[in-house]
């Protein structure tokens, strides 16, 4: 069970301690879970003995290894008690050997021995379907509009959505399911006390006061180090059910969060981009390699295909847009289709659809008065959902 900062900030010292000592002693992730599951709590861990020979205990540690564990545990917790410096009051924590602790990080061999967690809803992750949405740093229009499309439908499924808390695709993963009402979860590669991207701290408190959660493997005081991030994208991979990429270059350390997933027989998937722009190479790459293509919500076979957001039709019925209820033409249906593949500019998307430019302004203004089409730096960009 995880514990109030304000109920019982002693149960975080003790994690502290734990960690500290551990990393000390450099002791196995498999045996500080044994270590857990032999003394069932911390507290219990700080004066617990050696197991005698032969009593049933999977714990490899030398008797000289053992000891000094002990005493660097003692020294550490000493420590930390003295110090003036406490944790957010919102602060959790929680033990593989807890009835909350995340039970899919149970079936990998890397599996922490505990989680620090702000939001203190550590069930979400339980929860019996969660996805991983993960891609580029730097989206594309087209990459920002699949996320926030997909992770709509997630979230209206409610479907847990993990992310980590990065620029771009990780930022627009969290910030869709919120605000859709859904529960998403980020799993930072620093400490608690030092979110990064700093610029996302406030969007890390929104999750955690809409229900959601954030975590972290690393001492709360733990600086975004280079080498902590593939340590926290395994967590991001064994979390989830499914992992999704909507959109990664070729050199995307989103590749090493597949691997993982791959590793842990998670299912991946990947949704595929234009072949010219080559902002989603990994995808491709991914998809070369086996992963699943993603074109809707519905491939993940977890959600009910739902009526389109701005659904195209010629039909009686009408698509829907942002201003209005109407009928569309077959030059807006045209234009519609050829922004689906990618952003453009007037002259490029000109070529595309074989319309004159002074014919392609007049269909677009009548686009973007209705809310299927908008402008940004000097691109048109279609707001027609694909899912």
């Amino acid at each position: 069970m995880s514990v109030s900062c304000t109920e019982n900030n002693n149960e975080l010292l003790l994690a502290q301690a734990f960690v500290l000592a551990s990393n000390k002693c450099k002791i196995s992730l498999s045996d500080r879970r044994e270590l857990l599951r032999q003394a069932s709590t911390l507290s219990n861990l700080l004066l617990k003995l050696k197991p005698e020979p032969g009593e049933d205990s999977e714990i490899s540690l030398r008797e000289d290894v053992f000891i000094n564990f002990q005493i660097s545990f003692r020294e550490a917790y000493k420590k930390l008690r003295s110090e003036s410096e406490s944790l957010p009051r919102d602060v959790t924590v929680t033990l593989c050997n807890d009835d909350n602790f995340p039970r899919r990080l149970l079936d990998i061999d890397s599996c922490p021995p505990l989680l620090f967690g702000q939001g203190d809803n550590w069930d979400i992750l339980n929860s019996s379907y969660v996805v991983s949405v993960v891609g580029s740093r730097t989206p594309s229009h087209y990459g920002m509009e699949v996320t926030r499309c997909l992770v709509a439908d997630l979230a209206l499924a409610d479907v847990v959505v993990v992310s980590g808390g990065a620029v771009g695709i990780d930022t627009l993963a969290h910030r869709h399911s919120v605000a859709k009402g859904g529960r998403t979860c980020a799993v930072l590669g620093s400490g608690l006390n030092r979110p990064y991207p700093h610029s996302n701290k406030s969007l890390f408190k929104e999750i955690c006061s809409s229900g959601g959660l954030v975590i972290s493997e690393f001492l709360p005081d733990t600086p975004p180090k280079k080498q902590n991030f593939p340590q926290r994208n395994r967590l991001i991979a064994a979390l989830s059910d499914a992992l999704v990429v909507t959109e990664a270059g070729e050199k995307s350390g989103t590749l090493i969060t597949a691997d993982f997933a791959a590793d842990y027989g998670r299912d991946v998937f990947a949704v595929p981009g234009s072949i010219f722009s080559g902002r989603s190479r990994a995808c491709h790459q991914l998809i070369q390699e086996g992963a699943s293509l993603l074109q809707s919500a519905d491939d993940l076979e977890i959600i009910r295909p739902r009526q389109m957001e701005f659904p195209l039709s010629t039909g009686k019925e009408g698509g829907v847009g942002v201003g209005a209820r109407r009928n569309l033409s077959e030059e807006e249906l045209l234009v519609l289709q050829c922004l689906c593949i990618a952003p453009a500019g007037l002259s490029d998307l000109s070529r595309r659809c074989e319309l004159p430019v002074e014919r392609l302004a007049l269909v677009l203004a009548h686009l973007q008065r209705d809310g299927f089409v908008e402008r940004a730096r000097g691109l048109y960009t279609s707001r027609v959902s694909a899912f």
